[in-house]
């Protein structure tokens, strides 16, 4: 990937990522993705998109789309408050046929 690149860029690559990767552990936000990917890199990981939205919560959510004011609510469609995807995973009984077993 690399063999034709100067020492020079691989030396500021190397720098470029080192502070992106000391940026992304001193953040406050962004809390739930890192506990996913907890280093950074420059090559693609092996999650598939749908897979990073969910545990991410950045998906089709109501929770999500409140933050941004495009649902009229964050509360789950059975009442509960809770609308994380986790949640809907787990526990809500809107979706019991498709529940996951709930990691201790």
């Amino acid at each position: 990937m690399f063999s034709n690149l100067e020492l020079s860029d691989i030396t500021q690559l190397r720098n470029v990522v080192n502070d992106w990767h000391s940026d992304w552990g001193d953040e406050d936000t962004g809390s739930s993705t890192f506990d996913i990917l907890s280093r950074v890199s420059i090559h693609s990981c092996c999650w598939k998109r749908e897979e990073i939205l969910f545990f991410t919560g950045h998906g089709p959510f109501l929770s999500y789309l409140k933050r941004f004011n495009l649902a009229s609510t964050a509360n789950c469609p059975c009442g509960n408050t809770n609308s994380t995807p986790s949640r809907y995973a787990t526990e809500c009984i809107l979706t019991a046929s498709f529940h996951m077993t709930k990691p201790s």
